[in-house]
């Protein structure tokens, strides 16, 4: 009879360290989900932030038009920095594929750096600074105060500057007038 009531406890015991593994698995689950993918919807409501230096106040509504003269018309591609910076027509021209993924590159790192960092930083194969005025410091990217509040809004549901940053490539897209985007 004491055996039996030994190897009821020794399953109890089992059964409750297994109950709390379990538990602790169930707990853990909300942390191991993956942080959400960019998104051109996501992007649209980061751009959309209201205040100064936010990608709006500076660039417009749709891309061209803002309160910052300087800012970049979103509208045509052709026209920014990045393009000439990376050989403009004739170098789109030899390979229209790795030129967009050598432009997306330096549009991100614009985008999480902000200029003063991104012109004093950004060394890419292909990518002549030289050919180009530097971004003006008012390119606050992910580093403007609406920027980071939005960020800080959302850190908790895993969004990270690297996720906001392709989602704002993903909305400034559709912002493109010029179909460049779509060749």
């Amino acid at each position: 009879m004491i055996g039996a009531f030994s190897g009821v406890m020794k399953t109890s015991k089992v059964m409750s360290i297994l109950s709390f593994s379990v538990l602790l698995a169930a707990m853990m689950i909300p942390s191991l989900q993956a942080a959400p993918a960019a998104s051109a919807g996501m992007g649209k409501g980061l751009y959309g932030v209201e205040g100064a230096n936010s990608c709006m106040f500076c660039h417009g509504i749709s891309g061209e038009g803002g309160k910052v003269k300087e800012a970049a018309k979103l509208t045509h591609p052709k026209q920014w920095k990045a393009y000439a910076a990376l050989g403009g027509d004739a170098s789109y021209k030899k390979d229209p594929k790795v030129f967009l993924e050598k432009m997306k590159a330096a549009t991100l790192d614009l985008i999480k750096m902000g200029a003063i960092r991104h012109n004093a930083t950004y060394k890419a194969e292909g990518y002549n600074k030289a050919a180009i005025k530097p971004y003006s410091a008012q390119m606050m990217g992910l580093s403007g105060s609406a920027s980071i509040a939005w960020l800080k809004k959302y850190s908790d549901k895993g969004v990270t500057p690297d996720v906001a940053a392709e989602s704002l490539w993903l909305h400034v897209q559709i912002l493109d007038q010029e179909a460049f985007f779509k060749n």
